[in-house]
């Protein structure tokens, strides 16, 4: 009869290493690809004012025994060969070609961005850079990408098993996350009154869409509103894990930060916590959502070559795609 001791390592081990199919780890890759491509772009119209031979914080705060590539081309026209390495390595990663290496350029470019001046940045630049390591770890472009297409053609659509600690970590990553912003939030007068949203909706500075009047200015609406979000993240932070209630949390979570997006400017956070999301999906699944990419690119390629098509619109079977 097995102890607790030995249960607890047997669940330890299956949770972290028992070898599962590679297609989440793929929709995050190109999730988080398309993502740090947006990000990487959008630095160009900061590249010089904050990192040119005036930056307009000349003695920035550092973080201690961090670095930073920055201080070696911060100041000359090599900010912008810093900036196209993260550029190309954003789209080399969302195609999977080069893959580590392009997840390796990716988190480079943020850690040294975002280190040399943080006062530019907010915590969705963190999240984005945090999420960057992870898929640094994970066996991402095993399928569905450039580098299985040039290694093994036929294969580009057969998932190995690898085993997921990698993927696990994000996972938790996004729990601590939400679970840390409660525990904060739950501190602060004005969210414990209710009233945070409403402070919030009425910063010029983030306002993206305008809140009417009569939304910013009812206690009711903002109660509900700000005790609802805490409401949400705690909710997203403990029944994520419950395989039962996970469509329906991380339903929430996605209004929840799409609300957000739509009436505040706040960076990258929302997107890179959707990003996060990804990481618990389903391998069947994630395997039926990268199918049906395949099974519409074959199609198009039939069509293009004038193969038959059924009455119901269905392109009959080819054998040269491996399903």
């Amino acid at each position: 009869m097995s102890g607790p001791w030995t249960r607890l390592r047997a669940g330890w081990e299956r949770f972290f290493f028992t070898p599962e199919s590679t297609a989440p780890v793929e929709v995050v890759r190109i999730g988080f690809g398309l993502v740090a491509t947006g990000w990487t772009l959008s630095l160009a119209p900061v590249l010089v004012p904050f990192f040119g031979p005036a930056p307009a914080v000349p003695d920035p705060p550092r973080v201690a025994l961090g670095w930073t590539l920055m201080t070696l081309v911060g100041g000359s026209p090599l900010v912008w060969v810093l900036w196209l390495a993260g550029v190309l390595g954003a789209a080399a990663l969302t195609v999977g070609f080069r893959t580590r290496l392009a997840a390796l350029l990716v988190f480079v470019v943020m850690v040294s961005v975002t280190r040399q001046a943080p006062l530019a940045f907010n915590a969705g630049d963190g999240l984005l850079r945090v999420i960057s390591f992870y898929v640094l770890l994970m066996p991402a472009g095993s399928a569905f990408s450039v580098d299985r297409w040039l290694a093994d053609r036929r294969g580009v659509w057969t998932f190995p098993r690898r085993a997921p600690w990698a993927l696990r970590l994000a996972q938790i990553q996004l729990s601590v996350i939400y679970l840390a912003t409660v525990w904060e939030k739950s501190g602060g007068v004005l969210w414990r009154n209710g009233t945070a949203v409403s402070y919030a909706m009425r910063i010029g500075d983030l306002e993206r869409v305008p809140m009417p009047s009569f939304v910013t200015d009812s206690l009711a609406l903002t109660q509900l509103a700000t005790l609802g979000t805490l409401a949400a993240e705690l909710a997203i932070g403990i029944l994520v894990w419950n395989r039962a209630a996970r469509p329906y949390v991380l339903a929430i979570g996605v209004l929840l930060h799409l609300s957000i997006e739509l009436t505040l400017a706040v960076g990258f956070f929302g997107l890179g916590m959707m990003t996060l999301y990804l990481t618990f999906l389903p391998p069947r699944r994630a395997e039926q959502v990268l199918g049906w990419f395949r099974d519409h690119a074959a199609g198009l390629r039939r069509r293009r070559s004038g193969a038959p098509v059924a009455a119901d619109g269905a392109v009959r079977a080819d054998p040269d795609v491996v399903r």
